[in-house]
């Protein structure tokens, strides 16, 4: 209904009512319920997983706000530029407008660490986060402290980021990215993997930012999704 809602104030705000009358703004409202209807419709598609992803499955990507959270010396001022990077690079990459908005910083307490207290676990984060989150904000916290999880057999293997999938909140840090340069790489690759529940690239497309890593990440030449992901994650 949000569409709706847009139209209805920019009508208001041109004064266009005033010269309908009663019959035809009635008829109007009916054009633009049923408008509504179908873009509702177009919006509903399934998201895709894993290996077991579709490419005729289509996940809408209708406006959300993203939420940045800082943990500990993570600037305000870091956080606004990442912001404003993912705003930029998610409109290049799926042509919609996204709010990133900066949260005060919060401490990460020793609640959060691993058993030997020299990392982060980033799975302790992110559920955290997610008890703030819902169905239309999506979380992500930021840190220049390391961060863990248990995966492929390591049971605290440092990473970069990490997503639950399903999941409404995400971690990422600066600790393992050598480059700061693709930091807003890395936190969109994490913010993919949530918004959409997308695993990674089948096609393994070395250009492709939803590559997987293998837990040896590297960035470099990755600007976009690859045209398959592209066509998966289309709109």
């Amino acid at each position: 209904m949000c569409i709706f809602a847009m139209l209805i104030n920019i009508f208001m705000k041109k004064n266009c009512f005033v010269r309908l009358s009663r019959t035809e703004f009635h008829s109007f409202y009916g054009v633009m319920l049923l408008c509504c209807a179908i873009a509702f419709a177009g919006c509903s598609g399934k998201s895709v997983n894993g290996n077991s992803q579709r490419d005729d499955d289509v996940t809408c990507l209708c406006p959300t706000t993203i939420y940045l959270q800082p943990y500990g010396n993570f600037t305000k001022n870091e956080a606004s530029r990442l912001g404003k990077e993912l705003e930029k690079h998610l409109f290049e990459m799926f042509s919609v407008d996204l709010d990133c908005v900066v949260l005060p910083s919060l401490p990460l307490s020793d609640s959060l660490m691993n058993k030997a207290k020299s990392r982060y676990r980033a799975d302790k984060i992110i559920r955290s986060l997610s008890a703030k989150a819902d169905d239309h904000n999506i979380y992500i916290g930021l840190t220049h402290k390391d961060i863990s999880c248990s995966i492929r057999g390591n049971a605290d293997w440092g990473v970069q980021g990490l997503s639950l999938i399903p999941g409404k909140a995400c971690v990422v840090s600066t600790f393992r990215v050598k480059n700061r340069h693709d930091f807003w790489k890395v936190t969109c690759h994490e913010f993919i993997h949530t918004y959409f529940n997308y695993h990674h690239c089948p096609k393994n497309d070395p250009s492709c930012l939803m590559q997987d890593a293998k837990g040896h990440p590297s960035y470099k030449n990755k600007k976009g999704l690859c045209e398959h992901c592209k066509s998966v994650l289309k709109l």
